[in-house]
């Protein structure tokens, strides 16, 4: 029974790029979500982000929700995923990205 097993690596489904970047999208939208329903219980989505984006402070609140990723970053190393950490780590380059726009144009 050994001889079968050796060599054998057991597939997990934790391990994949699709997941790692999913994951890396949807926890800074729900960090958003949640601190919007924390901060400011009486206003909308909609005017939450106009609120912000006409203080011209959108972009650094869009960076404090990308900070969960590093959470992210941290477990799928230790747990030596690194599939899923490149899809956290693609998600947080396209949040940079966004966040550059922006600020600077």
């Amino acid at each position: 029974m050994t001889d079968y097993l050796e060599g054998h690596k057991p597939k997990t489904v934790v391990n994949n790029f699709p997941l790692g970047l999913a994951l890396g999208i949807i926890i800074p939208i729900l960090t958003l979500i949640f601190i919007n329903i924390e901060a400011n219980r009486y206003l909308t989505f909609s005017e939450f982000l106009s609120r912000f984006q006409q203080s011209s402070s959108l972009s650094a609140l869009l960076s404090l929700c990308a900070i969960p990723n590093l959470g992210l970053f941290f477990l799928f190393m230790w747990k030596n995923n690194y599939k899923t950490l490149k899809g956290v780590m693609t998600a947080t380059v396209l949040m940079v990205i966004i966040v550059y726009v922006l600020k600077f144009m």
